[in-house]
Parts: structure tokens; sequence; C-alpha cells
């Protein structure tokens, strides 16, 4: 549920009562005497599906299209109609307003973004390295790869160019990150002797698992594409769906930095190309839900 406020602009106000009246949405009303080319305030509770098109209505019969609109989550609604409204909208969407502010929140500041996409990624070598899917999945959970993939797809169904420049450049900020992370851990455990001489890291089972990719590396792709919009529209947990599509890359983009480590020009091309896939596949199922 929604709370929304508007500034009706002079002249605008019956005509913008009218059309919620013909809606059956109650409100409240108050005089504006902050600025002169508005009369008035008017607050209204919405079905959070039903924000979009009321909004678009009211810009039908004189709101703003970028005048003052504040939209705010609401516990709970006592209203006559309220009921009868929600009926008449049984499609789950978000406003344009909200699917925006909702993805660029996803999308974490630069600095929060490189320090744990480094960490998640050194921790994801360590868990491959030593056979460990439990410490695989752990760096999967702090890593910060579903805000920009959520960010580029919302950006781009919605012509936001600034929001699909960010969440493009965050995406291959971060798997470039994280594939020179895992080569510099890597070779840190390679030239210090920390893994025992000889150590062949592509005999590992959880390395190999990277290295021989197959129809079921892209089902978790796709699922993760599908779950990371409807986190985004239906409130489910960010952080478990963020670890599914982390799991779809950071991985395969660990093992990347490993074969370089190593030399092996072979296992590169393998896990790059895991890594390549599931990125296409990640973006693209999320474009198409989101459109």
């Amino acid at each position: 549920m929604r709370l929304v406020h508007v500034l009706v602009p002079r002249g605008k106000r019956n005509a913008v009562l009218q059309e919620l009246d013909d809606e059956g949405i109650d409100y409240a009303v108050s005089r504006e005497v902050g600025r002169d080319e508005y009369e008035a305030q008017v607050s209204f509770p919405l079905p959070s599906n039903a924000v979009e098109p009321v909004l678009n209505r009211l810009r039908a019969v004189g709101l703003e299209e970028d005048g003052f609109t504040v939209i705010v989550a609401a516990e709970t609604v006592v209203s006559k109609r309220f009921d009868e409204l929600r009926s008449n909208y049984a499609d789950p969407t978000l406003s344009r307003p909200e699917l925006i502010a909702r993805a660029e929140d996803m999308a974490p500041a630069l600095s929060t973004f490189v320090v744990m996409t480094i960490v998640s990624a050194v921790v994801a070598t360590t868990g491959l390295l030593s056979n460990s899917a439990a410490v695989i999945i752990g760096a999967m959970i702090i890593a910060p790869v579903m805000g920009p993939a959520i960010a580029a797809s919302v950006g781009s169904v919605l012509s936001n160019r600034t929001l699909f420049r960010r969440g493009v450049g965050l995406q291959v900020l971060g798997v470039g990150l994280a594939v020179v992370s895992a080569l510099a851990f890597s070779l840190l455990l390679k030239e210090t002797l920390l893994v025992p001489p000889g150590f062949d890291p592509f005999a590992v089972p959880q390395v190999q698992e990277r290295l021989t990719p197959n129809v079921l590396s892209l089902v978790i792709a796709i699922g993760a594409g599908v779950a990371a919009v409807f986190s985004l529209t239906r409130g489910v947990s960010s952080v478990l769906v963020g670890a599914m599509i982390a799991v779809a890359l950071v991985p395969p983009a660990a093992t990347v930095g490993i074969g370089i480590a190593w030399n092996d020009p072979l296992a590169i091309v393998e896990a790059g190309t895991l890594l390549l896939v599931n990125l296409l596949a990640v973006n693209l199922v999320a474009l198409g839900s989101c459109g």
C-alpha cells in the first residue's frame, strides 16, 4: 500500500478531485500556502500497483508530469472504498518512480561495491581451492551483484540512461575486480607456497564444476534473472536473490583468475565462457521480465 501526496496547480483542483471521485479513491485536501503556482495538496491511499495508472489519469487532467509528488509506504489504510479499489487493480506492478528508486537503492555506492566485490572474490577463491561449498556460499551472500543487474535492466526498460550506464558500468567493473582479485590471491598462495608444491587446482571438484559448464549452469543464471525482478517488484528477499545471482557469476570469475595464475589457457577459456554466458543470461532474462 502507498500514500501519495501531490501538489495541484492552480485551476486544476476540481478536475483532480473529480478524477479521484470517479476512481472511488478517498482523499484529504489541504490548502497549499508555500508556492503561489499551487493551490492545494491532496493525499490519498492506493494499492501499490495502482499508483502509476492513477497518477497517469491525474496528469491527463492537469497534474504536472514533473510536479511535486511524494509516494511513501503505508502500513495500514482504513478507508471505506479502499478494498474495492484494491480489487480493481490485480496486476502486481510498481509505478515508474518506485521502480527507479528501488533500482537506485539496490546499486550500492562505488566504494562499498569495490570492497565487497574484492572480499567476495577472495573468499570465493578460497572456497574453490579448498573445495568448500560452505565457504563459496558465504562469499555469494556478500557479493553485491544484484543491484547492478537490476539497475541496468530497469534503466533500459524505462529509458533512464543514467541508471542504465551505472548498472552496466558496475557489472563490468565487478567482473574485472573479481577476476583480478582472484588472480592476485591465487598468485599469493602459489608464490608463497601456501598451497602444497605441485598442487593442481583444476583437480579440485569445486573448480572442475566451473570448467565443465552444462545446461544446468545456464538454468541457475536464468532463474537468478527472474528472481531478481520478482525481488524488485514483489518484495522477495534481495539477500537470497543476490546470492543466487552471485553463484552464477562470482565462482566462474574467480576460476578465470585461478586459470591465469596457473597459466592454463583452456581453463581460462572454459571458465570465461561460463562467466560470459551467465552474465548475459542474467541480464537478458531480467530485462525481459522487467519489460
